[in-house]
């Protein structure tokens, strides 16, 4: 499709052949080049992730100056469900475009794209924040940015430990996939993985996502024969004055059980020559505070992670599992849904009635996986209603796993 916005600019659905130049103008707006990706076939992991006709870009006299593309992807929901999701990913604009309505075009054809293959979500990590409310995306998934100082120092709480066992390349790749299935299970906003997402996004290893640091390392916990957790992380070396300075940075910590993370836990507080540790995007439950004796020593900042557009209200929450029965009425915009729990299935479907609630698509959005309360947001003006169905509201969405995406896409 051709959308003309002033004189030369076109923006369309790339080719094949322009796959290279949407990928460097994306790079170049997220500040990185393509010739740090040496040995990398960019255009080929493009093509084995975002399927043809799922990229489109804005054309100025020929040159690429704005970027979107979508993955077909699949995420836990509360209860164990899972449901595909329209994953927005290399949203750009150069600098030397914007406020000509661009952006806006990119999100219609997403969104067009969305619907017309019958995704009910479609979701996001924002590298802007204000930017994405206005096209109906609400806070889905917290994380929180972990810094242990002295962690050589910090003691855990005593308690029945697994063994460990450290892997090379070879083996994470056989048996990484199948641990990380089982702890994302229950685990409402994690992402489904598949072979290829395994390959092209897991494993693939690139100086710019080293950063300095060390390839990644894998250590995966055993209890007997049965594989119950795994760790990656880099190792970033450094001596202060002769002391061991370095930091070991988690890029992820699953399992799928609480003694089996406790075991993890025990194992990056402890690594000789690396007395920091780090992990920028921990889930918001995770145990860590009530493993350690003195809770203070963890530096915690909670961020944001995934967002939602509920795309098809109705599809959506019949998707998700709930932990208890009950009728909620709610409007978003001019329409009035019902919600009826039933055995913990839902149905949901536009109703005459009057509603019990009154909320923006947004924070359906961030109702959706349980990240938060109807009672909370009712706090924050975000949500009109009695107090009654406030609290009908909190209990048919809550989840008892925190919603945490463990990677960016």
């Amino acid at each position: 499709m051709v959308y003309g916005a002033g004189m030369g600019l076109e923006i369309r659905t790339i080719t094949d052949g322009e796959i290279a130049a949407f990928r460097e103008a994306a790079l170049y707006v997220f500040g990185a080049d393509p010739e740090v990706e040496a040995g990398i076939n960019g255009a080929d992991q493009h093509r084995a992730l975002i399927g043809p006709g799922q990229a489109w870009a804005a054309f100025d006299h020929g040159v690429v100056v704005g970027t979107a593309g979508t993955f077909d992807l699949t995420i836990s929901l509360p209860g164990g469900a899972s449901m595909p999701m329209a994953g927005l990913t290399l949203v750009t604009v150069r600098p030397t475009h914007r406020r000509r309505g661009i952006l806006r075009e990119l999100m219609r054809l997403h969104f067009e794209d969305a619907r017309s293959r019958g995704f009910a979500v479609s979701g996001l990590w924002a590298s802007d924040v204000p930017i994405y409310p206005r096209f109906g995306y609400g806070l889905a998934a917290f994380c929180d940015h972990v810094e242990i100082l002295n962690a050589h120092t910090m003691k855990l709480v005593d308690r029945e430990l697994d063994n460990l066992d450290p892997i090379d390349e070879t083996r994470a790749r056989a048996l990484l996939p199948d641990i990380y299935a089982r702890a994302i299970a229950t685990r409402p906003a994690a992402l489904r993985r598949t072979d290829v997402w395994w390959r092209e996004r897991r494993f693939l290893e690139t100086p710019w996502a080293r950063g300095g640091a060390s390839r990644r390392r894998h250590v995966i916990v055993r209890r007997g024969s049965d594989l119950v957790g795994y760790v990656v992380y880099r190792q970033r070396g450094k001596f202060t004055d002769g002391i061991p300075d370095g930091r070991l940075e988690i890029n992820e910590l699953l399992a799928v059980d609480a003694r089996a993370e406790a075991t993890l836990w025990k194992f990056v507080l402890s690594v000789d020559l690396f007395p920091t540790v780090s992990w920028w995007n921990a889930p918001a439950d995770s145990a860590l505070p009530w493993l350690v004796e003195d809770m203070r020593r963890i530096k915690s900042r909670r961020g944001d992670s995934l967002w939602l557009r509920i795309e098809d209200i109705p599809a959506a929450l019949a998707a998700r599992g709930y932990s208890s029965d009950g009728t909620l009425r709610f409007a978003v915009g001019a329409t009035t849904y019902e919600l009826r729990v039933e055995a913990g299935r839902g149905h949901c479907a536009p109703t005459t009635k009057t509603a019990d609630l009154t909320f923006a698509l947004t924070t359906l959005g961030s109702l959706f996986l349980g990240t938060t309360t109807a009672t909370q947001l009712a706090r924050a003006d975000l949500i009109r209603g009695e107090a009654a169905a406030l609290l009908t509201a909190d209990r048919l969405f809550a989840s008892q796993v925190a919603p945490w995406c463990p990677e960016v896409f």
